[in-house]
């Protein structure tokens, strides 16, 4: 096809338009694809020459939606995005921005149900391409109120596309017991310190020794962390005594940065296998090993009885609104828990 050549292994575009000669990467090693967005490239300089809108594809907008708008957030956010993008990508690479409809917004939710993708990762999916709308609103690139997702999102919200419901589960002190002591040695550990410490996974698992201070009992995170921002967590006496066994009693770990670590000194991703195993032996349903941070959240307000604000700052969570909407069941449980109570006294004198 005339207009495109070659510069190493990589397809060119190029074309003369008002007496003006544009060159553009294709950004493809693929003729046909190189072809195909030619075609597309030609139409956007035959727009700008007539003086009309240009039409831009998803591809376009991805790509600088990356480089201008991912790099700004957090990186579990931006990973977030990333993976949706990839998603998006599939359906919509060489689609034109205008001809993203609700249609065809309803293709792609029907298509990544086939894939297995369950509704809130569909919305997640969704969500990402009204970010990505919207910036293409802020750039100019499609008109202003344009984005067609919202819209979508309502409509498909009385119907299935929805939030599932928060999870509530936590341990109590007796299924702890149970768990730890259905558990390996190792996972025992690392369940130990994640009720006890309420950190991330992530944040767990990348535990250096370098952030852990025995003299004040305390760990400091980096910010490498959900919020991007460092936070001071408190180290109980079980949980100090524990890393101070695998600090001395290991010797991987005098060599090793991290607390959490294979045999040969490298850091381990997780311990979810483990813990699933000690679960089933235990006879403990539905476990995750998130719900082991929700159980250090919920015994500092009940059982130590932190305030709200307290607890959020421990959490490391964005604001206290964040801590409220994930904790408000524990008033639910405790209204019911009261109520029930009055009803057996009731019974109780009845009889």
């Amino acid at each position: 096809m005339a207009g495109i050549y070659k510069r190493g292994r990589t397809w060119w575009a190029r074309g003369q338009r008002s007496g003006r000669e544009f060159r553009e990467s294709l950004q493809t090693t693929n003729r046909r694809l190189a072809e195909r967005r030619y075609r597309e490239w030609i139409g956007r300089l035959d727009a700008i020459a007539w003086g009309d809108r240009p039409r831009y594809t998803f591809r376009e907008a991805a790509q600088r939606f990356i480089s201008e708008h991912c790099s700004t957030l957090r990186p579990k956010s931006a990973l977030r995005y990333g993976v949706s993008l990839k998603w998006l990508g599939e359906k919509f690479e060489m689609a034109f921005l205008d001809q993203i409809t609700r249609d065809k917004l309803a293709e792609f939710e029907t298509w990544r149900r086939s894939s297995g993708a369950k509704s809130p990762t569909i919305r997640r999916d969704l969500a990402c391409m009204s970010s990505l709308m919207t910036s293409c609103e802020d750039w100019d690139w499609i008109e202003e109120g344009k984005n067609p997702v919202p819209g979508f999102l309502k409509r498909r919200a009385k119907r299935g596309l929805k939030e599932g419901p928060a999870r509530t589960r936590y341990l109590s002190e007796g299924e702890e017991a149970a768990l730890l002591a259905n558990a390996s040695p190792e996972v025992r550990d690392a369940v130990s310190v994640a009720v006890d410490t309420g950190l991330r996974r992530e944040e767990q698992f990348s535990l250096a020794w370098q952030q852990v201070d025995f003299r004040r009992g305390i760990i400091q995170t980096t910010t490498r962390t959900k919020s991007g921002r460092a936070r001071t967590v408190p180290l109980p006496d079980r949980a100090a005594q524990i890393l101070a066994r695998l600090k001395t009693a290991n010797p991987h770990n005098l060599i090793s940065l991290f607390v959490f670590c294979h045999d040969d000194g490298g850091r381990l991703v997780n311990r979810e296998k483990g813990l699933k195993a000690a679960a089933r032996r235990a006879g403990l349903i539905d476990l995750r090993w998130h719900d082991l941070r929700r159980t250090a959240g919920c015994r500092w307000l009940q059982r130590d009885g932190r305030s709200m604000e307290e607890v959020s700052i421990l959490l490391g969570h964005s604001s206290i609104n964040v801590t409220e909407k994930h904790y408000a069941f524990l008033d639910n449980e405790k209204i019911a828990g009261e109520v029930a109570q009055k009803r057996a006294h009731s019974r109780a004198d009845f009889r």
